[in-house]
């Protein structure tokens, strides 16, 4: 089957490794064919501008696209972004192939977005958060959307051996614009706030830094180390290889994507995504953190700092809890995140659309 990925990404995002993990899986079943403004994994692809609004750049993008497909013989479209899910329904009508959109986040509601959802033949929800939105919001049909969650190669996030260290090692990963910039800088108030209760930690930041945001960044964490002193916080940048870097990690604070590749190498993480904090994962957060993403689609933003403080403290001084919740990550992230079964999930999707074909 030859299918075409279209994406809106500008910087490295979840959704494209998302894309890169089906691809992977799929290797010698599906031949994928990829169109995006810029992507950053190496793969072959052909850059458009997907990112702009409708009209004018929209309508240009989606007899680009359209052309595209004729010319590949492509079997079917699946968008990923708001701007891509325009362009692939337009694109898709116009070339008389079937179009699937997986909403990463829940869409905004308003007039256009009712009128002209752009959800193709079949919606997949990554979370109940963003199907509820779909189905009341959108008042998008249920049975077109389809929950199937985030997949993570569980043979290349492993839990391995970490070398021991006098300070503990704590890492925030994601990358550090929209609202996981609010995010991190809500973690920087909370970390100088209660350093004095805290056991002496090393802070590391794994995410890519926005070009427009490094200046004042540098003057920012000039002050925070001398506030935080003797813990340090350490900027590291995008980091590719994210189960290397969290090797010798005791804790990692994310949220989406990033935390349950940190959960699958059985590392303690505190759920804190762009819709604010849950706590250290565990059984009484599941429930809540499957329905959000890991935190990233509250309906109602909740950065909490005490819970954030309590969650820090509990990871830095009681080592066998966060050791245990460490392994308890793991088997979840066996359970209900095994790329294998979503893979499988997805494809079967595209088959019975296809079936259905007229």
């Amino acid at each position: 089957m030859k299918i075409l990925f279209l994406l809106s990404s500008l910087e490295p995002a979840g959704s494209e490794t998302y894309c890169v993990s089906l691809a992977d899986q799929w290797r010698g079943l599906h031949e994928i064919f990829w169109i995006s403004d810029r992507l950053h994994y190496g793969q072959s692809y052909t850059s458009l501008p997907i990112h702009q609004k409708a009209l004018p750049g929209g309508v240009v993008n989606t007899f680009r696209v359209a052309a595209f497909i004729r010319r590949y013989q492509i079997d079917l479209v699946h968008s990923h972004s708001r701007r891509a899910h325009w362009v692939a329904a337009q694109a898709a009508a116009l070339t008389r192939i079937p179009h699937i959109a997986t909403v990463h986040q829940p869409p905004p509601v308003h007039f256009f977005s009712r009128r002209f959802p752009c959800l193709g033949q079949a919606a997949i929800a990554i979370d109940e958060a963003v199907r509820q939105r779909l189905l009341q919001g959108l008042r998008w049909p249920s049975e077109k959307i389809h929950l199937i969650r985030n997949g993570v190669d569980l043979s290349r996030f492993v839990p391995t051996a970490k070398v021991p260290s006098n300070l503990k090692r704590v890492a925030l990963v994601g990358r550090l614009t929209g609202g996981r910039w609010e995010a991190f800088q809500f973690f920087l108030e909370v970390l100088q706030r209660s350093i004095q209760t805290l056991p002496p930690a090393r802070y590391q930041i794994l995410g890519r830094i926005p070009q427009e945001r490094q200046q004042a960044l540098m003057r920012q964490m000039s002050l925070v180390r001398s506030r935080v002193a003797p813990s340090t916080v350490e900027m590291m940048g995008y980091v590719p290889e994210i189960g290397t870097a969290l090797r010798d990690c005791d804790g990692v604070i994310a949220g989406g994507r990033s935390a349950l590749e940190a959960m699958a190498c059985a590392k303690p993480v505190i759920l804190m995504g762009e819709g604010g904090v849950l706590g250290l994962c565990r059984a009484e957060l599941w429930g809540e953190a499957l329905r959000t993403n890991m935190g990233d689609h509250l309906e109602v933003k909740n950065f909490d700092g005490v819970r954030l403080e309590r969650a820090l403290r509990e990871l830095l001084t009681n080592e066998p809890a966060a050791a245990q919740a460490g392994r308890w990550a793991r088997a979840q992230v066996e359970r209900d995140f095994d790329l294998r079964a979503v893979a499988r999930g997805v494809d079967a999707l595209y088959r019975r659309v296809l079936e259905k074909r007229p």
